[in-house]
């Protein structure tokens, strides 16, 4: 068989049947070869590489499945980078497939088409596994490194590229049978320190859980809350690990407001699947004092210790772990008085703290309003955004809320979305962006009207990069530079691709157009006038009573 069947066959065999693409010639050899099976796949094509990567993305993180993501070398890859950063930071298991120039020419300077210096070492910078197939026989067994990559430990992007060339090469190959990976080996636990875990745990006065993203990934959400129910104890979760613990309960707290409130008061914290990240981001200040003793559990054994010194390290599983715990517990909890009157009393208070950003909590409250229990929300880089991601808008089911993590990729959120919705088809997914973000990528409204993906889409419109507007007038004496922005008519110009658009001006009407849009169940557009940025109160830092330094999980 080419290069590029023995390609399209080991992708089948791996396991990785959705597919996001843009081709081009030094892929037509692998797209042939795609076309011979192509009921094996789901395909969507893009109008943009980044597209691709983001769709990927929010494919595989909002299902825990593996996607491929496919695209010329040199400038196409290139434009997938932004997207590649994201998954990383998300730990995200998605394939990069990308070409390459002729075999014979790389990394030769002879100005090929596409040509970039030692493309297969750049995305390793990007990547957890970057290697490039030399003939059309080695292609099944980088297939199968790469899909062991993303599923043993921590999932992360890989990528694999090939020459046009060797996709073109008719050669013998042995396709390899399919391999079933058990990433999680109960021999991996470390039973004494699973016990020493416990006991500190057990006997801890005030024990908190700090819950990030990693159990999203080991899908260890079930333990995490018997564990939770077991101590007693308050679940604070990250950006990334909302809807671990349902908001609407006592113990299902996030944001900076409880985390500073908690953390400094917890004499044992448990941190699962977050690297427990003392400096918060964007300058927002310094880290809170831990007088508590932590214990540390995360598959990546580089996480742990990173940030502030474990106890007790547990490099293993979540799942197989958080369970670990709850079972030696049985010897060691002590009884507690209940801390429910005094975790909804902090929720209570977190709620005023964040009562002057009435603009953002109208729109923010008229989502969830209508939203369903398992409806998904992808947010973005804007003032919505940053109130929902704060704590504002209470996560109820796991996979349920997306952001772009510790990278802030300003753009990534419209065509995650897409992703998400199409590895969700039968959830309400609604997509959070401001003006400045969606534009980035605008162009995925034809993909979303070609395959009819039912995503709701909310663009902020207030005709500014508005939080850049925001810092420049408030720090650097009004000079604001390069923030206004020139606008079309968003629900005008999604008509023209075939989604259907909306215009609203309130909360009111937001609430009776997105109810509207989730029983149509069609592409939709809503674009919402807003007050300029500057002029509504700032979500950052989040309003806390006093007033203290913040702790940022991650």
């Amino acid at each position: 068989m080419t290069g590029g069947q023995a390609l399209a066959h080991s992708l089948r065999i791996e396991g990785i049947d959705t597919l996001f693409t843009l081709p081009g010639i030094q892929l037509d050899y692998f797209f042939d070869a795609l076309w011979e099976i192509k009921d094996e796949f789901t395909i969507f094509h893009t109008r943009h590489e980044q597209a691709t990567g983001y769709m990927a993305d929010g494919y595989s993180r909002s299902t825990g499945k593996p996607s491929g993501f496919i695209v010329v070398p040199g400038p196409g890859v290139l434009n997938t980078t932004a997207a590649l950063s994201t998954s990383y930071a998300c730990s995200s298991p998605v394939v990069c497939i990308t070409g390459q120039i002729d075999s014979h020419l790389i990394d030769q300077g002879v100005g090929a088409l596409h040509e970039i210096n030692d493309q297969v070492g750049l995305l390793a910078h990007l990547t957890k596994l970057s290697e490039r197939g030399e003939t059309p026989g080695e292609i099944p067994a980088m297939m199968r490194r790469a899909s062991r990559a993303i599923q043993e430990g921590r999932p992360r992007p890989v990528s694999v590229e090939v020459s046009p060339d060797v996709l073109a090469t008719v050669a013998d190959v042995t396709l390899l049978e399919p391999e079933t990976i058990n990433h999680r080996n109960a021999a991996d636990i470390d039973s004494d320190l699973i016990e020493e875990a416990a006991k500190l745990l057990g006997n801890a006065e005030s024990p908190v859980i700090c819950a990030g993203g990693g159990v999203l990934t080991a899908e260890a959400w079930e333990e995490v809350n018997e564990l939770s129910e077991i101590l007693g104890a308050p679940v604070l979760m990250t950006s990334n690990g909302r809807g671990i613990v349902d908001e609407r309960t006592p113990r299902g707290l996030s944001g900076r407001f409880p985390t500073n409130e908690l953390v400094p008061n917890a004499d044992v914290i448990l941190a699962i699947g977050t690297r427990f990240s003392m400096a918060s981001n964007m300058g927002l200040g310094g880290g809170v004092t831990v007088t508590g003793k932590l214990i540390q559990c995360d598959v990546d054994r580089y996480e742990i210790g990173r940030n502030y010194p474990a106890e007790i390290a547990l490099q293993s599983d979540a799942k197989l772990t958080t369970a670990a715990i709850c079972e030696a517990l049985r010897a060691h909890n002590k009884k507690r008085v209940s801390r429910d009157a005094e975790l909804s009393d902090l929720k209570d208070r977190q709620t005023a703290g964040m009562a002057g950003m009435t603009w953002q909590a109208g729109m923010s409250n008229a989502i969830r309003e209508v939203l369903p229990e398992d409806g998904i929300v992808v947010s973005e880089s804007t003032q919505v955004g940053y109130f929902v991601q704060g704590g504002g808008f209470p996560v109820y089911k796991p996979r349920s809320f997306f952001t772009s993590g510790y990278q802030g990729t300003l753009g990534y959120g419209y065509p995650t979305a897409l992703g998400v919705q199409v590895g969700n088809p039968d959830k309400v997914v609604v997509s959070v962006n401001g003006d400045g973000g969606f534009m980035y990528n605008v162009q995925e409204l034809s993909t979303q009207a070609q395959y009819d993906i039912p995503l709701i889409t909310l663009v902020f419109n207030d005709g500014l990069f508005g939080n850049v507007r925001r810092i420049q007038e408030q720090k650097y004496n009004g000079h604001s530079m390069s923030t206004d922005l020139n606008n079309p008519d968003f629900a005008a110009l999604a008509e023209l691709f075939g989604v259907t658009g909306y215009q609203v001006q309130s909360a009111a009407e937001l609430k009776t157009t997105l109810s509207r849009a989730i029983a149509d169940r069609k592409p939709a557009l809503i674009e919402v006038q807003q007050p300029r940025t500057p002029d509504l109160a700032s979500p950052f830092p989040m309003q806390q009573e006093p007033p203290r330094p913040v702790v940022e999980l991650i």
